[in-house]
C-alpha cells in the first residue's frame, strides 16, 4: 500500500498544480474562454517561447539605435548634399569673379576709348574756337572770354591754340586779374 501512496501523491500534486494554473489564467484574464485555452495548448508554436502579449514590444534601446542609424544616414546624405552645393557655389563665385574682372577690363577699355574720343572731339572744337578767335579783334575777343561762359581751363587751352601775337593782344585787352589767372593756368597746362 505504501507503494500506491507515492504515485497517488504525485498524480494529486500534478492535478492540483494544473488546476491552480488554470484558475490563475482565467482569473488574470490571460485566457478568456475555454476555446482560447484549447487553442493556446494545441498551438504548434514553440512552447518554450513566451506569448507575444508577455513580450515588451517597445524595445527602447533597439528602437533608439535604429532611429540613430536612420538620422545618421539622413545627416550624412544632407552633409554630402551641402558639400556639393558649397562646391557648386565656390565654382559659381569664381566664375562670377572672373566675369566681374572681365567686365571691369571691358569698362576700362570702353572708358579709354570714350575718353580718347571725347578728348579728340574737345581738341577739334577748341581748334574751331581758336580759328574763330584768331579772326576776331583782340578787344571783343577778350570781352567774350572774360564773360565766364567758358571755364578758366578751357580758356587756357583755347589761348594755347591761338597765334602768339594774337594771344598777346587779347591778354593785353583783358582785365589784369583775369589775365594773371589765365597766365598762371597756361604755365600749369604746359
Amino acid at each position: 500500500m505504501k507503494f500506491l501512496l507515492v504515485p497517488l501523491l504525485i498524480v494529486g500534486m500534478f492535478v492540483s498544480f494544473t488546476a491552480a494554473m488554470l484558475a490563475m489564467l482565467f482569473f488574470t484574464e490571460t485566457v478568456k474562454s475555454p476555446e482560447e485555452l484549447k487553442s493556446m495548448l494545441s498551438d504548434d508554436s514553440d512552447p518554450s517561447r513566451l506569448d507575444q502579449s508577455f513580450v515588451d514590444e517597445e524595445d527602447k534601446l533597439g528602437q533608439l539605435a535604429s532611429l540613430l542609424e536612420t538620422y545618421r544616414g539622413e545627416y550624412e546624405t544632407k552633409q554630402d548634399s551641402l558639400e556639393e552645393q558649397l562646391d557648386r557655389l565656390a565654382l559659381l563665385q569664381s566664375s562670377l569673379a572672373a566675369r566681374a574682372t572681365e567686365l571691369d577690363e571691358q569698362e576700362a577699355r570702353i572708358g579709354m576709348v570714350a575718353d580718347s574720343a571725347l578728348g579728340a572731339r574737345r581738341t577739334e572744337r577748341l581748334a574751331e574756337l581758336a580759328s574763330f578767335y584768331n579772326k576776331l579783334k583782340p578787344a571783343p575777343a577778350a570781352e567774350i572770354l572774360q564773360t565766364g561762359t567758358l571755364d578758366d581751363t578751357t580758356v587756357g587751352l583755347l589761348m594755347r591754340q591761338l597765334q602768339a601775337q594774337h594771344m598777346a593782344k587779347i591778354m593785353a585787352s583783358m582785365d589784369p586779374e583775369f589775365a594773371a589767372r589765365i597766365t598762371n593756368l597756361l604755365k600749369e597746362l604746359e
